[in-house]
């Protein structure tokens, strides 16, 4: 193997030709870690499509992958040869040729744009009460691609559920939700939210009593932030409610996803009295209210 490589590379030491395959290795290995780091300030996921993945990964990770290959052959005395290395791959891909280079760049940024509008999605992020209900509510709604249910709000980081009850941590339990504005609208998703869960009682809902209960809308927008105010102005207007709207409604700051047990809780343990007793009657209300958002 290493003859094969020594001929390939125009190189005779075997010595060189072990360093340059450490080299490849650890630049892999250090391009990897990047990714890992900087792929959640993408707001990137597994299901994220290919289409836009594929285009970062050109614009982003190859460039990244080029520079550090270059700084660690320089650790290794090899700087000289991967130079050379690379300004060879260029020219075999076309990068270092302007027009090509342009064309691909064009092709790369045009297939971002129409990915990213085909595929947008909006985020929202609600505190009805017990978090079990109003996912259980929201898995069943069109539109709707993905409900996590966890912690915002709070002044401590990763709190755990027994944290989170004591009312001390100061976090609310809610659930993002994931959906496609195309589908369905946030006021769409605020008016289920509205007539799923009691918004006049201050830091409580029915028996489940403490801050962790209350009624929040964390806004991820301006947009967001007006349409949850003139909701609340609409309810109290139409006299919706014989008391106060209290929910509050808060710039979104943090979430801090609940444990595994939590997911899909009401699906998993339909026979625990406290689903059979609060979860299932919620969720019952909003099939019959709501019988064009139900998903099939």
């Amino acid at each position: 193997m290493l003859q094969r490589l020594k001929k390939r590379w125009k190189i005779e030491s075997s010595l060189q030709a072990i360093v340059i395959l450490i080299v490849f290795s650890l630049t892999g290995m250090a391009t990897l870690q990047v990714r890992k780091a900087i792929w959640p300030y993408l707001g990137l996921e597994p299901e994220t499509s290919l289409w836009i993945r594929v285009p970062l990964y050109i614009l982003i990770i190859f460039p990244t992958y080029q520079v550090l290959q270059l700084i660690i052959a320089s650790f290794f005395g090899q700087f000289r040869f991967f130079w050379e290395f690379e300004k060879k791959m260029f020219r075999r891909i076309g990068i270092l040729s302007r027009q090509k280079s342009m064309i691909i760049v064009s092709f790369i940024l045009l297939t971002i744009n129409s990915s990213a509008m085909s595929n947008e999605r909006e985020t929202a992020t609600l505190g009805g009460g017990c978090f079990w209900c109003t996912e259980a509510v929201y898995l069943r709604m069109i539109g709707v691609e993905k409900v996590t249910p966890g912690y915002s709000g709070g002044h401590i980081k990763n709190p755990a559920y027994r944290e989170v009850t004591t009312g001390r941590t100061g976090h609310a339990e809610v659930v993002q939700i994931v959906f496609d504005p195309k589908v369905v609208s946030f006021n769409d998703i605020l008016e289920v939210f509205f007539a799923t869960h009691d918004p006049t009682t201050l830091n409580r809902q029915g028996a489940d009593i403490g801050t962790q209960y209350r009624s929040a809308i964390f806004y991820h927008s301006d947009a967001q932030k007006k349409a949850a105010e003139n909701y609340i102005l609409q309810l109290e207007r139409e006299g919706i409610y014989d008391r106060p709207v209290v929910t509050e409604v808060t710039a979104f700051t943090n979430f801090y996803e609940a444990e595994d047990y939590h997911k899909n809780y009401f699906d998993n343990n339909k026979n625990q009295p406290y689903c059979q007793y609060v979860v299932a009657p919620k969720v019952e209300k909003f099939s019959k209210l709501f019988k064009d958002k139900l998903k099939p």
